[in-house]
C-alpha cells in the first residue's frame, strides 16, 4: 500500500473490519456517524485520503422493527461521512448490500441492474449509496452478499448460529429455496485493500464466486467438521420472518469475483472455528 494514503475505517470492530489490518480503525465508541458534528471533528482532525465506510445496521429484523434507527444510521450516517469526506478531499469506499435489489431476477444481479429494495434494510442502504455517489462522483460503492467471518466472538449470522448445533451433531433445518453469494469477510478485506490504491469509482460487486442456499452452506460446514448432524432442506415459508426476504440474493461480481465460496467457507471453519 502506498504510504501517501491515510486510511480511516468506520465500523472497524465489525466482521469485515476485523480483517482489515491497515488504517485507523474506528468503532461506534470512537465515532458516532449519526452525529454530524462528531463526524466533522474526527475527519477534519485525521484528514484521511480514503475512508472505508463499513459502519451500518445489518440486522434485517432490527431494521424492520426500528425504521428510524435504520435510516438514521444507514442513510443519514452515511451521508454525514460522504459530506465531510468531501471537505478534506477524501474518497469514500462504501460497502453496501445485495438487499438493494428486489430478488426477482433470474440469475445474479449485475452492478448495472436497477435497484428496487423491498425491505427497510435494503432501502436504507440504497439511500446511503445515493448519498455517497451524489456527494462525490469519485466515491465507490462496493456491494456484497451473505458475509460470513469473524469467528466465535463476532459471527452472529447464519454460520455462527448453526456451528454449535453441527459441532454437537444436532439435527437442524436450513432454507433451500433462497439463494445468495456467500462471501468471506477476509477475502473481501483483501480486495478493499487493493481498491485503496485504485481510481475505481461508481458501483462494483465483490463476492466469492458461485451461488448457494443456506442448506448448501450447511452441508459444506457439516463436511468440514465431520459432523453427523442430519440437515433437512426446507422452504423459507417454514420460518417466521420479519420483513420481506429476497428469493434471489446472488450477485455477479464480474472481474472482481473471488475464489469459490465453498473453499473460502471451508478455510473459515478450519482456521477460525478450531
Amino acid at each position: 500500500m502506498e504510504k501517501s494514503h491515510k486510511i480511516l475505517v468506520t465500523g472497524g470492530m465489525g466482521v469485515v473490519g476485523s480483517y482489515i489490518k491497515f488504517g485507523l480503525q474506528l468503532s461506534h465508541t470512537d465515532l458516532d456517524i449519526t452525529d454530524l458534528s462528531q463526524v466533522e471533528e474526527v475527519i477534519h482532525r485525521e484528514k484521511p485520503s480514503i475512508i472505508i465506510h463499513l459502519a451500518a445496521i445489518t440486522d434485517m429484523k432490527l431494521c424492520e422493527e426500528n425504521h428510524d434507527l435504520a435510516y438514521k444510521v444507514n442513510a443519514i450516517g452515511t451521508y454525514n461521512i460522504a459530506l465531510i469526506a468531501k471537505d478534506v478531499e477524501a474518497k469514500v469506499i462504501y460497502v453496501s448490500t445485495n438487499a438493494v435489489f428486489d430478488g426477482l431476477k433470474n440469475g445474479p444481479y449485475a452492478s448495472i441492474d436497477i435497484p428496487r429494495p423491498i425491505n427497510v434494510y435494503g432501502h436504507s442502504k440504497y439511500l446511503g449509496e445515493l448519498a455517497v455517489l451524489g456527494v462525490n462522483s469519485r466515491n465507490l460503492v462496493v456491494r456484497t452478499s451473505w458475509i460470513f467471518g469473524g469467528g466465535k466472538n463476532k459471527d452472529k449470522k447464519f454460520v455462527g448460529k448453526i456451528m454449535p448445533k453441527l459441532q454437537m451433531s444436532e439435527a437442524l433445518s436450513a432454507v433451500s429455496d433462497v439463494y445468495g453469494t456467500p462471501t468471506y469477510g477476509k477475502d473481501l478485506a483483501l480486495i478493499l485493500e487493493k481498491l485503496v490504491t485504485s481510481d475505481v469509482s461508481g458501483i462494483i460487486h465483490i463476492t466469492n464466486s458461485g451461488k448457494a442456499s443456506r442448506y448448501d452452506m450447511a452441508m459444506v460446514i457439516k463436511e468440514s467438521l465431520g459432523s453427523k448432524s442430519k440437515i433437512s432442506p426446507v422452504p423459507l415459508s417454514n420460518f417466521k420472518i420479519i420483513g420481506n426476504t429476497l428469493q434471489n440474493e446472488s450477485l455477479d461480481s464480474g472481474k472482481y469475483s473471488m475464489r469459490p465460496w465453498q473453499g473460502a467457507l471451508e478455510e473459515y471453519i478450519k482456521t477460525e472455528w478450531k
